[in-house]
């Protein structure tokens, strides 16, 4: 399966009479991409903001983050649309230094971690702007605001669906231009690839997708375009995950859907493969809530990395907090248990915050897990200053002046400065 990603560096965007790309700068329709996403039933008015790397601005209440993608020559993107869309192989627009942020609109918003009322944050200057990377790129903010009546489900689904819809239409301007650079990612099937390599370890990466501690969102597209709840593991094509073929899950703790596009695992197995390992896909995997669905998904996803895969080892990782990381970490003693030795990734979401000061822990202990990379604890605190502009969230928070004002925020709240797939900015240092 070979996928291209035809990537189109932007410089910089702006509201224009039509969208397009000229000279690097990305021209929005805001009339035309309004339209579009308000012929969603349940949504009302979106507005829709410009945000741009050193201006002082403030973005609260973000639900998610995008990069504008879309499938060349095709009608759907994300496995959803007017029509089906095949994804991990062919022609990918993408629009590089952009990013959708979807704001909820909902009054108070979705409790986060931080236990702030302004909700998950991304300032686009001072130390707020360094530490996540979507302080550095052009974003693009809607701010869909839900009709009477229409539910808090209904109205998170259709703010997802919004994101993607509006991902999908930014990127067909990029779609007949010469891409800047052109991202091959290549992978036939094991038994093929198999033949030349067939004296390095083949590893596989076991990819946890949904927690189950919060409750699915009905409709909400997780998995090509559908709720991923009911799902048992699974093997995907690694190209399948960088085209869109999963989203990141509400509430998406220190997972976006941007990350999930750019996911840095699957990109580091595909750096190696070849030379020190034999990349050997991807199982998918949900993170359920009690032990008797710990150790069944646990088997089945143990048992699809020996027995079908064959795979010599694997890389795990979870989304979510306490549960996700007991999920995972049965799921890799398992493997240790069929002979797949393993390594585990993780941030510590599950550590007591209070404590979080004097190092991370986990809430586990298994002989057979030995191996793990810790990504660091989301309760560092950083202290943002000032700013001059709020978007996001109800108006009322955007003229809010403790929104303006300088803040002290838990750095898992600051979108994008921690990532449970190890995309992070940050470093530990020890003195």
């Amino acid at each position: 399966m070979r996928l291209e990603l035809h990537k189109v560096k932007i410089q910089d965007v702006q509201f224009g009479d039509n969208t397009r790309i000229n000279d690097g700068v990305l021209y929005v329709n805001r009339k035309e991409l309004q339209e579009l996403l308000q012929a969603d039933k349940r949504l009302g008015k979106v507005e829709i903001e410009l945000a741009r790397p050193g201006e002082r601005c403030r973005i609260v209440q973000v639900a998610d983050v995008i990069e504008p993608r879309s499938k060349i020559g095709s009608q759907g993107s994300f496995g959803f649309a007017e029509k089906y869309t095949t994804l991990g192989e062919g022609e990918t627009s993408v629009l590089q230094g952009v990013a959708i942020i979807l704001s909820d609109c909902r009054g108070k918003g979705e409790a986060t971690i931080s236990g702030e009322s302004h909700g998950n944050i991304i300032d686009m200057a001072g130390p707020g702007s360094e530490v996540s990377p979507f302080g550095q790129t052009l974003n693009v903010v809607l701010l869909p605001q839900p009709k009477d009546r229409v539910s808090g489900m209904d109205y998170q689904a259709a703010l997802k669906m919004a994101g993607l819809r509006a991902a999908t239409y930014l990127a067909r301007a990029g779609e007949n231009l010469k891409p800047d650079e052109i991202e091959i990612y290549d992978l036939p099937p094991l038994t093929e690839v198999m033949k030349s390599i067939d004296t390095l370890p083949k590893i596989t990466y076991i990819f946890q997708i949904l927690s189950l501690q919060f409750e699915p969102i009905p409709g909400e597209p997780t998995l090509f375009g559908k709720q991923a709840e009911g799902m048992i593991p699974t093997i995907v094509h690694p190209n399948q995950v960088l085209d869109g073929a999963i989203t990141s899950a509400a509430p998406g703790l220190n997972v976006q859907t941007y990350q999930i596009q750019n996911h840095p695992m699957i990109k580091e197995l595909y750096r190696r493969h070849g030379t020190e390992l034999c990349f050997a896909g991807v199982i998918l995997t949900v993170a359920h809530n009690n032990v008797a669905d710990f150790d069944r998904m646990a088997d089945i996803s143990a048992s699809l990395a020996k027995w079908v895969i064959g795979a010599d080892g694997a890389v795990l990782t979870k989304t979510g907090g306490g549960a996700p990381e007991l999920a995972m970490a049965r799921t890799a003693q398992r493997c240790e248990q069929l002979g797949v030795k393993t390594a585990i990734a993780m941030l510590h979401m599950g550590a007591d915050f209070k404590d979080a000061k004097y190092g991370a822990s986990t809430i586990f202990s298994m002989p057979e897990v030995d191996t793990i990379v810790s990504m660091g604890v989301p309760y560092t605190e950083l202290t943002l200053p000032p700013v001059e502009k709020v978007i996001g969230g109800p108006r009322s928070q955007s003229e809010d002046l403790t929104a303006k004002g300088e803040m002290v925020q838990w750095m898992g709240s600051i979108k994008g400065s921690l990532c449970q797939l190890g995309s992070s900015r940050l470093t530990a240092v020890r003195y």
